[in-house]
């Protein structure tokens, strides 16, 4: 059977999505969605994050571990404008941002490596050693030992 939703449960659905981050983070940049679109990817081995962050430096851009959680921030400064201008469109956003992720195992934190290219952000973060799979050797058991 297929069961079509009431339009006006979408709506509230959509409006409680639009209020989540500021009813669970208190952040304001996070709630206006200004943050890096980020893409992470789990590997047996390591987790692999990769950032959007054009038109940044390396030196604007701020990584962080601490107890299995990633933290990246950065900030951008509005561009000067002429006294004698009025902004028409403003869709680019300016000021200091952050994100943060948690994992759902350890990582070594001493072994993440971060590399920034072309606007985008790469961290690679190892799990901890004691969590990667490992072959158990099988051994033959014989009759009479």
């Amino acid at each position: 059977m297929i069961r079509t939703r009431n339009p006006y449960f979408r709506l509230v659905d959509n409006l409680l999505n639009d209020a989540r981050p500021w009813l669970t983070s208190g952040g304001a940049s996070e709630a206006r969605g200004y943050g890096p679109a980020l893409d992470v990817e789990e590997s047996a081995d390591a987790y692999i994050v990769r950032a959007n962050l054009p038109g940044l430096s390396q030196d604007d851009i701020s990584v962080n571990i601490h107890d299995d959680v990633l933290a990246i921030s950065a900030e951008t400064a509005s561009e000067a404008r002429d006294e004698d201008s009025k902004v028409l469109i403003r869709e680019r956003r300016f000021g200091k941002f952050s994100r943060s992720l948690r994992f759902p195992t350890n990582v070594d934190g001493d072994a993440v490596a971060a590399s920034y290219e072309n606007g985008v952000l790469s961290i690679t973060l190892p799990k901890a050693e004691h969590l990667k799979p490992r072959p158990i050797p099988v051994k033959a058991i014989t009759a009479g030992n």
